[in-house]
């Protein structure tokens, strides 16, 4: 598995919110409007399913190289590839008996 090949368990979750701009004045009147180009923010909270311990290094060995970079990832459901970036910058180690693990991070879409 590789981030490109992302395959995500049933714990991942989708959060997706839209950037607004709100003036209230004096009157009451209150205006709103979209904030930016790309106002939608979506974000992924990942786990990986269980897999073997160095797939899991593998994939933790990826995210060190990444670092701040994007990458391409088509979330579950979709049918097109978008940018991600690790935000925050951290992932955590679910580590299973036997020689199995997975790793848990979150996802930002990233305009570029």
């Amino acid at each position: 598995m590789t981030l490109g090949t992302l395959c995500v368990s049933v714990e991942a979750q989708k959060t997706t919110t839209f950037r607004t701009l709100e003036q209230q004045y004096g009157d009451g009147y209150v205006a709103r409007r979209q904030n930016g180009v790309n106002p939608v923010s979506e974000t992924w909270r990942v786990q990986t399913p269980m897999m073997a311990w160095d797939q899991c290094q593998t994939l933790e060995n990826e995210l060190i190289t990444l670092g701040a970079g994007s990458f391409e990832w088509m979330p579950p459901n979709e049918t097109v590839n978008k940018r991600w970036v690790l935000d925050p910058p951290e992932w955590n180690w679910v580590i299973s008996t036997g020689d199995l693990a997975s790793l848990s991070f979150t996802l930002r879409r990233w305009y570029s």
